[in-house]
């Protein structure tokens, strides 16, 4: 078996197939370089790397949802309740639950992006990084139309359902170009450790470098220092998905302080409820 077959297995697979290809590609690269050559080792042996390779892109992807999303049943629901006139945000908060990582935000949103724009400014431009569904969360940004905002993920699945639901609201709701997609809003494939990225005035980064850190060991400086922008916004989970703290601001505040000590970076730090967030000014 040959590093090409094993990403193509994993490519063609009902539960990965929606990851970005590159992704794919760079996790079975690394496997390998633990296992070894896959066309130098029996078969058995080869399929540690198929395995392995999965249960990292689960660990990476798939552990973010409790159960798989129907995005299309999803898309068919947010059309039934267009139609009924309810109401934009609560349309949107009904999707932001489908994920626990954007669903520890919700209670938070109303002061979030005012006390990050109150340190960084009202940006012209902004990147999200690993964005999940966070880009539906625009609404409570308060941003002017002529902001731009590009969110990248490596879920295929999630970047065209994301296409989508603004293409619905759009039409319905919104009238300014702030959220029209393709305009000023776009949503692209992208992988942290693979891709280059362009300029962007506040650059986002939230609950992601505990996820980079998994899949790289002390990857996080490097990538932080190579993100062209004048602010980028950090953030870490604070509590368990079962809402227990169990010491984990002060762990990932320590770990925060400890990997950018050497740099002459002015840094902030924002408390939440359920995220500790640091504003770096490069």
């Amino acid at each position: 078996m040959s590093e090409k077959e094993i990403v193509e297995k994993i490519e063609s697979s009902k539960k990965y197939k929606a990851i970005y290809i590159k992704t794919i590609v760079r996790v079975v690269a690394n496997c390998i370089l633990r296992f070894g050559d896959p066309t130098s080792l029996k078969l058995r042996e080869a399929r540690k790397i198929e395995k392995e390779a999965k249960n990292l892109l689960h660990q990476i992807w798939g552990a973010f949802y409790e159960t798989r999303p129907d995005f299309n049943k999803i898309l068919g629901k947010i059309e039934q309740d267009i139609k009924s006139e309810t109401e934009v945000k609560e349309i949107i908060l009904s999707i932001l639950k489908l994920q626990s990582s954007v669903e520890e935000r919700i209670p938070i949103l109303e002061e979030f992006y005012k006390k990050i724009f109150e340190i960084t400014g009202i940006p012209n431009s902004i990147i999200d990084h690993a964005c999940a569904l966070n880009p539906l969360t625009i609404s409570w940004m308060n941003l002017p139309g002529t902001t731009t905002y590009k969110a990248y993920d490596i879920d295929k699945d999630e970047i065209e359902f994301l296409k989508s639901v603004f293409r619905l609201l759009n039409n319905n709701y919104y009238s300014t170009t702030r959220s029209r997609v393709g305009e000023v809003i776009k949503f692209e494939l992208g992988d942290l450790l693979v891709n280059e990225f362009e300029y962007a005035d506040v650059v986002f980064m939230l609950k992601l470098l505990p996820c980079l850190e998994h899949q790289k060991k002390n990857c996080s400086l490097e990538i932080l220092k190579k993100q062209k922008c004048k602010f980028l916004v950090v953030s870490f989970p604070i509590k368990s998905i079962g809402g227990k703290e169990k010491g984990m601001c002060e762990f990932y505040r320590n770990s925060f302080k400890n990997m950018v000590s050497s740099e002459e970076w002015e840094i902030k730090e924002l408390v939440f409820d359920t995220e500790l967030v640091y504003i770096i000014k490069k």
